[in-house]
């Protein structure tokens, strides 16, 4: 494997983790060494994808304290850039990639809300692919729980509603995109095919949680897009999520 492609595919799997949210907000991150002994490469190419995160604005890196996954940049509102005229706008509409159920972990636990012993120890991983016409814009993973997954496990192949809005249909009240965070992406080969991407390229991601009006955390989901489609409105600061449309 040559050195560029071995750089590419250790960048790819810690975006990876932190996209996922297994690497969550400051989360301290294994040492140079570590991550050495964990993928199998030289330090060189360690250090040069942690320098790479730092750039797209992933993680940060302090003298003697250790790399940090570090997000500062909000979704306040995304809007489909195409169309100005809200009542002319493509929807498009939903493929259904992979339903799963997976076993939960401590954080999917603590980031749910669900502390109760007895709560159920899996969620359902759903993945979606958004489609505007014949186009892929969108790559969609939502991670829910185990109580708030039956509308989504009934849908089929198809649909002209987004999950948000099948949520919201179901439980009777809107469900909302929270705590957004948005940044750049090198695409794997999964996400570069079923966007249609260059692998080479850098494209948008964000991540956030799923939330119903009573304040109920429904999950949590991130997404990957086409950029030339989408535009994003940002501010430096944290605050509360806009509503997500897609």
């Amino acid at each position: 494997m040559s050195v560029a492609i071995k750089f590419k595919t250790i960048l790819s799997k810690l975006q990876m983790k932190i996209i996922s949210g297994e690497w969550g907000e400051g989360f301290k991150m294994p040492t140079e060494m570590e991550l050495c002994e964990l993928y199998g490469v030289s330090r060189v190419t360690i250090r040069r994808a942690l320098e790479r995160l730092v750039a797209y604005g992933y993680i940060t890196r302090t003298r003697g304290r250790g790399s940090f996954v570090l997000f500062n940049r909000e979704v306040v509102d995304l809007t489909y850039s195409q169309c100005t005229d809200k009542d002319k706008m493509i929807k498009g509409r939903y493929k259904i990639l992979l339903k799963e159920k997976l076993f939960s972990t401590a954080v999917d636990r603590e980031q749910m809300g669900e502390d109760d012993p007895n709560a159920s120890t899996h969620i359902w991983h759903v993945k979606s692919l958004h489609l505007v016409g014949d186009k892929a814009t969108v790559l969609s993973d939502y991670y829910l729980s185990d109580r708030f997954a039956e509308p989504l496990l009934l849908m089929q192949e198809y649909s002209d509603e987004s999950i948000f809005e099948i949520l919201s249909n179901h439980y009777g009240q809107r469900c909302s995109f929270a705590k957004g965070k948005v940044g750049a992406i090198i695409p794997n080969e999964e996400v570069a095919k079923y966007l249609q991407l260059d692998p080479l390229s850098a494209h948008l991601w964000c991540r956030g949680m799923c939330v119903l009006d009573d304040g109920s955390v429904v999950g949590r989901c991130t997404k990957i897009f086409d950029g030339l489609t989408y535009e994003f409105a940002l501010e430096p600061s944290h605050g509360s999520g806009g509503r997500y449309l897609y």
